[in-house]
């Protein structure tokens, strides 16, 4: 029985693939452009699309598993935020700056694959122009936090007001 049903569904394979389609001559439609395809999503729909796209991957979902301890709620908390254009690197939560630091800099093998992924991602579920200002934001969210890093804030010395310690440091520069 499965050797029969084998047999036909290979000959409707053959035939299908002889066949050729040809569009029938008809008005010309015009031209719609991707903006009136694609609607305005809000930042919690795009943080879940790209969420879910994240999940969809296997080894992207395996490293983001690990590195937010099978929360996902906090992973979905962390790309709402990252995507929030109000947000500045100090807004971030350590999970928040590891998925940013995933989306952007392409470190490591995890890097290499997910930062491509994202922005397929975000060309797939917006328009060009909205996901290229979206990738410059994250961009500039991400040099913010590079910059941080490499130029920590230094605490006030002991025994004096903060504005005393900056002037004191301002001095010595």
């Amino acid at each position: 029985m499965s050797v029969s049903a084998q047999l036909e569904i290979r000959a409707l394979a053959r035939a299908a693939r002889r066949t050729k389609l040809r569009a029938r001559p008809g008005p010309r439609t015009a031209k719609v452009s991707n903006a009136t395809l694609r609607p305005k999503l809000s930042t919690a729909e795009l943080a879940f699309r790209i969420y879910a796209a994240f999940r969809a991957h296997p080894h992207i979902c395996n490293v983001l598993t690990h590195i937010s301890r099978a929360k996902w709620s906090d992973v979905e908390r962390s790309i709402s935020s990252i995507l929030d254009s109000a947000t500045t690197s100090d807004d971030l939560s350590p999970l928040g700056k590891n998925i940013l630091d995933l989306m952007v800099a392409e470190r490591g093998i995890t890097g290499k694959i997910l930062k491509p992924y994202f922005h397929a991602v975000l060309h797939r579920v917006l328009d060009p122009l909205q996901s290229e200002r979206l990738i410059r934001d994250i961009e500039s969210l991400f040099r913010d936090l590079e910059l941080k890093a490499q130029h920590p804030a230094q605490p006030p010395a002991r025994g004096m007001s903060p504005e005393e310690s900056d002037r004191a440091r301002a001095e010595l520069h």
